[in-house]
């Protein structure tokens, strides 16, 4: 089978040559135009590479014109047009930064020889090149054997006389790093001209990104076996070592549901060796609810037939690419065994916040401002894991007990809580200020207040410690020394905040100065533990707004609150791209906050360094297994197509046309096309217009994962038969599946607009409405409610990937036709 965009378009050139195509005899044209009597100058797709002789003769008036030989070389991978051919040559034009036209072998050109094209003719031009077809699985599996290499995939495939069993799928590759020893290979993938490890190119490929297979084949010594990969019919990245990544063969995904708890297993699920390899990643509901997508795991095989674990202790369950630390952007997921940066990381989102404030009357403005700017902070978060609390101090009881520990006026305002209805902090704004003052003078007692503030509050063993200190005035002296070693033992971070209050210049320039002094002093590994002091006012006038002081108060709550968010960027920009990614931006944290985002991984021993040298300090990929019933459903996993923005066009075109015309009778030509685009969608592959090969899919759809959970499922043959029935009952059930292809017209309409909808489908699965409803006089779906979402995922070369959701597809016809 020929398929069009590799018979008109390219075939391409690769090295090594045989000896014969070095030979003095062999000829080039420099000109960089192929000029007969029958073709015009045709560029072609440049690549890189290696170079190539090239002889080249000039074809004029239909015989063959010898011209000087030059130096002009090709570099292998570069795909050509192909215009003649004699026994031995082929007429190629390339185009690689200039024009190259000339003869080469054929035996140069990849892809196997094609049966004579016949004469030349301006309408079948290019057609002398040989063909070049992805490997199927059943091809690729038996030419492993050929090389007697042992591929667990193909063993799922083996019939009981030891051949593979048929499968016209085509085999992809996804390029990974679980294998590579040297940590400068864990970033990029070594790519050859040849199979064989002392033919490297410049250039290597991305971790992650899925090519077709063309060949595999040897190292000349036996030791090493290769794949040459592709992402589709017009090019050829080059020779890779098997061990640089995994071969797969659909586009499925899969990726946890919200509310997961089932980890992802080092072996099958059911045997002995199954331990947890990654567990549900802390983040997930902020990646879900995240405004644009992410990576999903690829599904190798699909073991929940009963006959693909008969005889085994296996349960049901799929085959995975787990991809650590590659969640989605900015985000992390475990990684297996060790001392985890996940694990550290989680810990700082048990955040536990103190406000610490001056409640003589000059700060009687301030506590509202706190307690709306808590309570809306934290609603917006709608976080259980973060606690808000605030304690009121005075001064001391008596002119003579002047100790840090000695009596004064303090009390808790709000204890630690968790901020559900919004109104925690309420009791803030009416708290009674400390107005008689025992000791007299306008300086407090703040740095026995902090000490005693901390020593008394309910902290949360493990979690970050965050003391937002708010007042107007200083202290009669500067800290002392048992404050500066509680904080230190007890890794309290500090967030001091000046505002006007009663404006004396004295008094208010010495809690600036206080302070400073207090964070000069507490510091991990040279690291202030804390936010310099953030002054709202100007010192030289007195002139503040409230405005100032407001926003210095929410940008210190959202630098407590978001401290993990901020942390797992950075750490992720590293895994991810070797970098690290700036703290904040502008206005949404408090100035200075890099020195607080410090501390808390100093205390937590997240130290930058260390994960830009160590083993996490590469995204890595493993083998994984996730258990899932024989029916496919689950409340842990989530089912996707990694398919580009075209299919997504492609696939609402015909089931546009479906949503139309359904109930018609003789709908079912209508139903086989839409059924071949979604085969093609499911495999990445490209079915000929010719039926046999599509029909050759459609009999082995079981070989395509999941596929029971979409329109292919077995209730496919009852619907076609339903097509052509006229019995009323029938007509009423295939109008039911009808909206069913509207249903997914609509949103795959929706993914086209960057738009997403949270419960795609009329009434769940769960029995509760969704957020369609249909307009019966439209003939169509509305969203109740949708969100802006950004659906593609840029990888190498700019490729745009859409991860298209199972459920989004038409679900089989007789779970529908049930309801």
């Amino acid at each position: 089978m020929i398929r069009p965009t590799a018979a008109l378009l390219s075939a391409v050139l690769v090295l090594p040559l045989p000896a014969t195509a070095q030979q003095a005899d062999s000829f080039v044209t420099p000109s960089g135009t192929c000029q007969t009597d029958l073709y015009e100058k045709i560029s072609a797709y440049p690549r890189s590479g290696n170079s190539v002789t090239v002889r080249a003769q000039q074809i004029k008036s239909g015989r063959l014109a010898p011209q000087p030989m030059t130096d002009a070389v090709i570099p292998p991978f570069t795909p050509v047009k192909c215009y003649a051919r004699t026994e031995d040559l082929v007429l190629i034009l390339a185009e690689e930064g200039q024009n190259f036209c000339g003869w080469v072998p054929r035996t140069a050109l990849l892809g196997g020889a094609q049966g004579d094209a016949g004469p030349i003719t301006p309408l079948n031009r290019g057609r002398a090149c040989p063909s070049l077809d992805p490997m199927s699985v059943s091809d690729y599996c038996a030419r492993k054997e050929e090389l007697g290499s042992f591929e667990a995939l193909c063993e799922e495939m083996r019939q009981p006389d030891g051949s593979f069993a048929d499968n016209p799928i085509e085999t992809k590759f996804l390029t990974w790093n679980a294998n590579a020893e040297d940590p400068a290979d864990r970033t990029a993938v070594a790519r050859y001209s040849a199979p064989d490890t002392g033919a490297r190119l410049a250039s290597d490929l991305s971790i992650f990104s899925v090519f077709k297979v063309w060949d595999v084949a040897a190292s000349p010594d036996g030791e090493d076996l290769f794949v040459l990969i592709g992402p589709d019919q017009k090019t050829v990245e080059g020779w890779v070592l098997e061990t640089a990544g995994t071969v797969w063969f659909s586009r499925l995904t899969t990726f946890f549901e919200q509310g997961a708890t089932a980890p992802i297993l080092t072996e099958a699920p059911g045997t002995a060796a199954a331990e947890p390899l990654a567990e549900v990643p802390p983040n997930l509901d902020a990646m879900l609810a995240a405004g644009e997508d992410f990576d999903k795991f690829p599904v190798l095989v699909d073991n929940r037939a009963p006959e693909a674990t008969l005889g085994t202790r296996q349960e049901p369950h799929l085959e995975i690419a787990f991809i650590g630390a590659r969640c989605g952007k900015d985000q992390l997921c475990s990684e297996a065994g060790g001392d985890r940066v996940v694990d550290k990381i989680s810990l700082l989102d048990s955040v536990d916040v103190l406000f610490v404030m001056d409640a003589t009357a000059s700060m009687a403005d301030y506590f509202p401002m706190v307690a709306e700017e808590v309570a809306d902070i934290a609603l917006a978060r709608a976080s259980t894991t973060n606690r808000f609390g605030a304690m009121m101090y005075g001064d001391f009881l008596s002119t003579r007990a002047m100790d840090h520990a000695a009596p004064m006026q303090i009390k808790t305002a709000v204890p630690l809580t968790e901020i559900y209805g919004g109104d925690e902090f309420d009791p803030l704004q009416t708290a009674d200020l400390f107005i008689a003052d025992p000791v007299g003078g306008k300086p407090e007692a703040a740095f026995a207040a902090l000490y005693q503030a901390i020593t008394s509050a309910n902290w949360r063993p493990d979690g970050v410690r965050i003391v937002v200190h708010i007042a107007d005035h200083g202290d009669r002296g500067p800290a002392p020394d048992a404050l500066v070693a509680l904080m230190a033992a007890q890794n309290v971070l500090y967030v001091p905040i000046a505002v006007l209050g009663e404006f004396i210049a004295g008094e208010n320039g010495g809690f600036v100065t206080q302070t400073r002094d207090l964070l000069n002093r507490t510091r991990i590994d040279g690291v202030p533990m804390g936010i310099d002091t953030q002054l709202t006012y100007d010192p030289a006038r007195g002139g503040q707004s409230d405005d100032e002081a407001r926003l210095r108060i929410r940008q210190s709550l959202r630098g407590a609150t978001e401290l993990q968010d901020v942390i797992s960027t950075q750490v992720a920009s590293i895994l991810l791209s070797g970098e690290e990614s700036t703290v904040a931006e502008s206005n949404r944290y408090p100035p200075g906050y890099a020195q607080l985002v410090a501390a808390a991984r100093k205390i937590y021993g997240i130290d930058l360094d260390d994960v830009q040298s160590s083993a996490e300090a590469r995204t890595l990929a493993a083998k994984g297994y996730v258990a899932v019933p024989a029916d496919g459903t689950s409340t842990d996993w989530d089912y996707f197509a990694a398919i580009g923005p075209n299919d997504v066009k492609l696939l609402s075109e015909q089931f546009d046309i479906l949503c139309k015309s359904m109930h018609d009778t003789g709908a079912e030509g209508l139903l086989s096309n839409a059924l071949r685009q979604v085969i093609e969608i499911l495999t990445g592959d490209v079915l000929s217009r010719d039926n046999a090969l599509y029909f050759a899919y459609f009999d082995n759809r079981d070989d395509i994962p999941l596929v029971n959970r979409t329109i292919l499922g077995d209730g496919v043959f009852e619907l076609g038969q339903d097509l052509g029935s006229l019995s009323k009952t029938t007509r009423t059930r295939v109008e039911a599946y009808r909206r069913e292809a509207c249903r997914t017209r609509k949103l795959l309409k929706l993914i086209d607009s960057n738009l997403r909808v949270e419960r795609p489908f009329e009434i769940g699965p769960d029995g509760r409405p969704g957020d369609l409803v249909w307009d019966q006089a439209e003939q169509d779906y509305d969203d109740l409610t949708s969100r802006k979402y950004i659906w593609p995922r840029i990888g190498i070369g700019n490729v745009q990937t859409i991860y298209l959701p199972l459920s989004y597809m038409p679900r089989p016809y007789d779970e529908v036709r049930l309801k």
